[in-house]
């Protein structure tokens, strides 16, 4: 018979569901306790350990906790309540603040667990309380408020403009903590954290971990689909085994975390509920019409007519098993869908998959026939009727070949023949991902920064200039943004130089995001004279144009950055070293290119009338 094992009960709580249980932190310590979840599933609140040493201080500070709805502030909030002996039924009761003395300063700390909950008369008298104790370090009151960063500015905003000065340069400094990400300023007694900075890469593969290594699944023990050697036909488990790090989940989760990397250097923001959401939706994802997670006994009836194509794990990731509109309502598919996985199309991905079982091709038995579940018996009935003129079920087959591609993208481990980045929006990803890993490290990033370089040059300049060991600043007169700039303002190594600014390539303060320098070396600190935080949208750009094309999907936008980049720098640099007008005489230096790409430059006197 079919075992129904409690942890998978309790695991669709946090998946795509109507009830939306996976919601509120309350119910889901309720469903910890009704299913028996031991231990239970969790991530260390990434700043506990900071707010609690603070409490515990002779003089606390007031704490802000910022963040998207489904970073963990609740959750902070309640475990700093329990940490200091608060009253677990006490919280449960669902007031929108609690209260308890700090033993070490005599204080009573204020908790606010959400403050979108609050009516506006409630929100102004906790934002004037608070704006005091900010200020006064000798308050008895100390806070600690969790609140989404729109909400609290905002209504923080309000009540400011209908105060003094004082309270307006409070309400201000805030503003510019959160935007600076700074969790501190002198003037005020405040620490505050923005959960929303947070790497999701790091915080999904230990979900992950506590999902697919739970000791609970020892109950699937003695249910009819498990055989005594561990063999399986039970889809979650085929699942679970595709996400586990002995196997094929070694390469399907370091791809997961490599897209959470890229969405976060291209500011694409993934909560901490999301993530668990995605990890059940692609352990449990069912595409049945009408269904949205598997259960025990619907996994069963997938296993015996062997429809796996329901339960695909790999078209999971981009909740393929949800309908559009329900989809559209979670942050970590419209995430994940932005990369294109599915819909892009490559020239050597689609002839294996359309030619490969016909031409005896190694590569399609390692990476399609072998897949017993989601590779050739899910795919090759819509190929065959495709290649024979079957041209019904046209669409039919377009679906399966984009759940080929996905499955390809998760599961191909690194090789010379078939790059997955190709299956991307971004292209470039690997290389993008290989340039941090070379910043991180220390390592010669020669290759990939002379391709930066010589995207910005042709970008800069309008010309297909083919060195990427100087950096071409010019001006095309007028505000600068001509098509073709063929005025010379300033050419810049890339390397260290003793007395003239240069070009350098450092990673920016997330620690994930590359970005690029002007440096000064002649001032007392080697100061930056200008910098631009390199995306992952940019970085594709400066690498496509490098290559001689242009993406059309995104360039205006990215060209418009580098050039206010390039006019600022313009403006600085004649700050820095521009020289003095000679009188009676204009110097120009024209740039030219020639037929090999190489760049050339004149100079250019021009006389003007007395």
């Amino acid at each position: 018979m079919t075992n129904d094992n409690n942890l998978v009960q309790f695991l669709r709580h946090y998946g795509p569901i109507p009830a939306a249980d996976n919601m509120y932190d309350e119910l889901i310590q309720s469903e910890i306790e009704h299913h028996g979840i031991d231990p239970a599933i969790h991530i260390t609140p990434a700043r506990l350990k900071e707010v609690q040493e603070n409490f515990e201080l002779e003089h606390p500070r007031n704490v802000i906790l910022t963040g998207t709805a489904g970073d963990g502030k609740t959750f902070h909030c309640r475990q700093i309540w329990t940490a200091f002996s608060g009253d677990v039924k006490l919280w449960e009761e669902g007031k929108k603040t609690v209260s308890l003395p700090l033993p070490a300063s005599g204080k009573t700390l204020v908790i606010v667990k959400d403050l979108s909950e609050l009516t506006h008369s409630e929100k102004v008298g906790i934002l004037d309380d608070l704006a005091v104790s900010l200020r006064d370090q000798n308050s008895d009151i100390i806070y600690l408020v969790a609140a989404n960063d729109g909400q609290l500015l905002a209504s923080w905003r309000d009540r400011a403009e209908s105060q003094g000065s004082k309270e307006q340069n409070t309400f201000k400094t805030v503003e510019d903590m959160l935007v600076e990400d700074r969790a501190t300023d002198e003037t005020l007694n405040l620490l505050l954290y923005n959960l929303s900075r947070l790497d999701a890469s790091e915080h999904f593969q230990e979900l992950i971990e506590q999902i697919v290594e739970h000791p609970l699944w020892s109950n699937c023990n003695g249910c009819e689909l498990f055989e005594s050697d561990g063999t399986t036909t039970c889809p979650i488990r085929i699942n679970r085994e595709r996400m586990r790090t002995n196997g094929d989940g070694i390469v399907f989760r370091k791809r997961l975390g490599e897209l959470m990397q890229l969405a976060r250097a291209n500011r694409m923001h993934i909560p901490i509920r999301d993530l668990l959401l995605l990890g059940v939706n692609i352990l449990l994802g069912d595409r049945q019409h009408g269904r949205t997670l598997l259960t025990c006994r619907t996994a069963k009836n997938r296993a015996e007519k062997e429809d796996y194509r329901l339960t695909n794990p790999y078209a999971n990731v981009f909740g393929m098993n949800i309908p559009e509109h329900q989809r559209q309502q979670y942050q970590v598919f419209n995430v994940l869908e932005a990369f294109g996985i599915g819909r892009e199309t490559d020239n050597k991905f689609d002839n294996l998959l359309i030619y490969g079982s016909y031409s005896d091709s190694k590569l399609y038995l390692d990476f399609v026939s072998k897949d017993a579940y989601y590779g050739a018996a899910a795919y090759e009935r819509y190929l065959r009727d495709y290649l024979e003129g079957e041209r019904e079920n046209i669409e039919e087959f377009m679906r399966a070949l984009s759940r080929q591609r996905q499955r390809l993208f998760f599961s191909i481990p690194e090789n010379d023949a078939l790059d997955p980045w190709r299956l991307t929006v971004y292209r470039a990803s690997g290389e993008f991902l290989e340039f941090v890993d070379a910043l991180k490290h220390e390592r010669d990033l020669s290759r990939v920064s002379e391709a930066l370089v010589r995207g910005l040059n042709r970008t800069f300049c309008g010309m297909m200039i083919d060195d990427g060991t100087k950096l071409y600043v010019a001006s095309s007169g007028g505000d600068g943004r001509g098509r073709i700039a063929s005025i010379l303002n300033y050419d810049l190594p890339t390397t260290r130089h003793r007395r003239d600014p240069y070009l350098k390539f450092a990673l920016g303060g997330d620690g994930t995001t590359p970005c690029m320098q002007v440096v000064d070396p002649a001032s007392d600190s080697n100061s930056v004279v200008d910098s631009l935080t390199l995306q992952l949208t940019h970085f594709e750009y400066l690498i496509r144009v490098a290559g001689g094309s242009l993406p059309a999907s995104f360039s205006r936008q990215c060209n418009e950055d580098f050039l206010d980049f390039k006019l600022r720098l313009i403006t600085r640099l004649d700050d820095l070293i521009g020289e003095e007008p000679s009188k009676g005489e204009v110097n120009l230096q024209a740039l030219t290119v020639d037929e090999h790409g190489r760049a050339h430059h004149d100079n250019v006197r021009i006389k003007v009338g007395s």
